[in-house]
């Protein structure tokens, strides 16, 4: 899994000057802190469910600020968030959660050794099972559309930027090295409405490419091709006719939103999160932590002040609440501590 994580000091943090379409105002509601852990450690991800029914996973640190591997989840269960141990998974991290169903909660991280070998378990309602990871294979992205149906990429031993596939029995293996891709994120909406944005070559340079999954076959996106030199990217599918691909360069953010018919490139304000774009569940998006856009106005949101970082924003299913994992420095210590702050619009 690639973790993108966002230093938080005072507030905004910029991620560089762009021009802003329409006029951006701060909302009357805020970030608040939900849950903390008592750990030194942060929340890299959350998958809801439901309102009842949420998991967040992460990793713990030593007092010298080396990974302890062992698994670190809490559930939220409506009521209150709760330690959640699966039996025998001592010797590996929590970097990922995905989930379709209450039945069907996917987390998964790495173990303790020098090459990048993926650890993964699966939460049936009941009890936890190992899933099988074939030797020196390192899932770096992971959406999961059903208890047969899990999407991922990564590399495994000798083969670099796979794209697996778990059909409820084993991975399959697609693209493998037969095309000239780098994925870096991977999005779905429905089991044939699948996408994995990353970049290409085009001579000396890296510019922006996809790839689609439409239910038989992966297939190479037709779109812009601008070029790409820094972080992203990132791709959220919300349906076959609503997709957003959202990078940095090394002087500002890029995105691209894809209406059915044709590519269109949406001007973020400066401190709008290409990387974390999730529909706001009233027509309009989050950008990250800090930014909202709705048509074509945006909404600024500041993060409470703290020392430390925090991640993606995660909505919670039939509402307008959302969650923001991170890891918060507590107050009088340089401990740093796994921290939920959650949003009501």
């Amino acid at each position: 899994m690639k973790r993108w994580m966002v230093a938080a000091a005072l507030g905004l943090a910029a991620a560089g000057g762009i021009v802003t379409p329409g006029t951006a105002q701060a909302s009357s509601s805020a970030w608040y802190q939900v849950y903390q852990a008592d750990v030194s450690g942060s929340f890299y991800q959350a998958a809801a469910i439901s309102k009842n029914n949420i998991w967040a996973v992460g990793d713990t640190f030593t007092t010298t600020g080396k990974t302890i591997y062992q698994p670190f989840i809490r559930h939220f269960n409506g009521r209150s968030w709760q330690a959640i141990t699966i039996p025998h998974s001592s010797g590996s991290t929590t970097d990922w959660v995905s989930a379709s169903a209450a039945s069907n909660v996917w987390v998964g991280g790495l173990k303790n050794r020098s090459n990048a070998t993926s650890v993964v378990y699966r939460w049936n309602g009941a009890r936890w099972a190992k899933i099988p990871v074939p030797a020196m294979t390192y899932l770096q992205d992971v959406v999961v559309l059903g208890p047969d149906n899990v999407w991922a990429f990564g590399d495994s031993g000798t083969v670099a930027y796979d794209i697996f596939h778990w059909n409820g029995s084993k991975w399959q293996h697609y693209l493998s090295n037969d095309i000239d891709f780098i994925p870096q994120h991977i999005s779905a909406s429905a089991p044939n409405n699948v996408w994995l944005s990353g970049f290409a070559y085009s001579g000396s340079k890296e510019v922006v490419a996809a790839y689609r999954w439409n239910g038989t076959a992966w297939h190479p996106v037709r779109m812009p091709h601008p070029v790409f030199d820094n972080a992203g990217p990132n791709v959220t599918a919300v349906s076959p006719s609503n997709v957003w691909i959202g990078w940095y360069d090394t002087t500002r953010s890029h995105v691209l939103h894809w209406d059915g018919h044709k590519w269109h490139t949406v001007t973020a304000v400066y401190y709008a999160d290409p990387l974390g774009i999730v529909p706001d569940g009233k027509g309009g998006y989050w950008f990250g932590a800090q930014a909202i856009l709705s048509g074509s106005r945006w909404t600024t949101e500041e993060v409470p002040g703290f020392t430390g970082s925090f991640g993606g924003v995660t909505r919670i299913p039939g509402t307008t609440s959302f969650l923001l994992n991170a890891g918060v420095e507590a107050s009088g210590s340089s401990t740093v501590k796994p921290t939920i702050f959650r949003f009501n619009l």
